[in-house]
């Protein structure tokens, strides 16, 4: 499998995938809250709330939380790039092996596999106490990403089983990641819009991601993951920048 097999745009939507999952997705609100000052409940009972002013703290306090939750998936990603380096020489068991844990990750996604010790919460908490300023939202993103909610684990490791079976463009696989995860964080907000909409589909959202990996693992495992970008390039038309 050569290193540019893998579009990067996979990992950008597998950190939408992590965003939207029914793990994270309803935390949000309460992160941008606390961050920044801004109430989801005091707005929706009075919308006058919602100026400019408010909107650019929400979103200047949510890209440094987004600054320090990418910082951390960056360094993993630095190390699984070593990792990937390391074991070139067994490029083939790496890609069998990476293939077959994004299968095993994708069915725990989808429901199929179960594990109460792999879907178990552990939410990072909240300090009483408000950060101090932007370095705090900084401090409370690294928090974030290392008290890493479990349930999401597999998107995680399955993205840091491409880094390793790529290890020539791993860290960007990283970058995309963290920029799938945190760019729909800034939308929600910029807009400080309610997700409660959304709520009610996050368990099917999971489910269809999971069989998406285990198709991305099946590919992976036979080498036949450049198919996507043929796909991609015959029905799209793009080529790559």
């Amino acid at each position: 499998m050569t290193e540019t097999a893998v579009p990067i745009w996979i990992a950008f939507g597998a950190g939408i995938l992590s965003f939207v999952s029914p793990c994270t997705l309803p935390l949000f609100p309460s992160y941008i809250g606390y961050i920044s000052g801004v109430s989801f409940h005091s707005m929706s009972a009075n919308p006058n709330l919602v100026t400019r002013q408010v909107r650019v703290r929400a979103f200047s306090h949510a890209l440094f939380f987004g600054i320090g939750l990418s910082f951390l998936f960056i360094v993993l990603g630095w190390g699984a790039t070593a990792f990937g380096h390391f074991l070139v020489q067994y490029r083939t068991t790496v890609r069998l092996v990476g293939g077959a844990l994004i299968i095993v990750m994708g069915l725990f996604m989808a429901g199929v596999l179960k594990s109460e010790w792999l879907m178990r919460e552990r939410r990072f908490q909240l300090p009483a106490s408000k950060p101090l300023g932007y370095l705090g939202s900084v401090l409370v993103g690294v928090a974030f990403a290392a008290g890493w909610t479990p349930c999401i684990g597999p998107i995680l490791a399955s993205v840091l089983a491409l880094v390793i079976a790529n290890p020539g463009v791993g860290s960007w696989y990283m970058v995309a990641y963290a920029l799938g995860f945190v760019v729909p964080f800034l939308v929600l907000a910029w807009t400080l819009a309610s997700i409660r909409p959304l709520l009610k589909y996050t368990e099917r959202i999971a489910k269809i991601g999971g069989w998406l990996l285990v198709l991305m693992g099946l590919l992976l495992v036979s080498n036949k993951m450049v198919l996507i970008t043929i796909w991609i390039q015959r029905t799209t038309g793009f080529t790559g920048f």
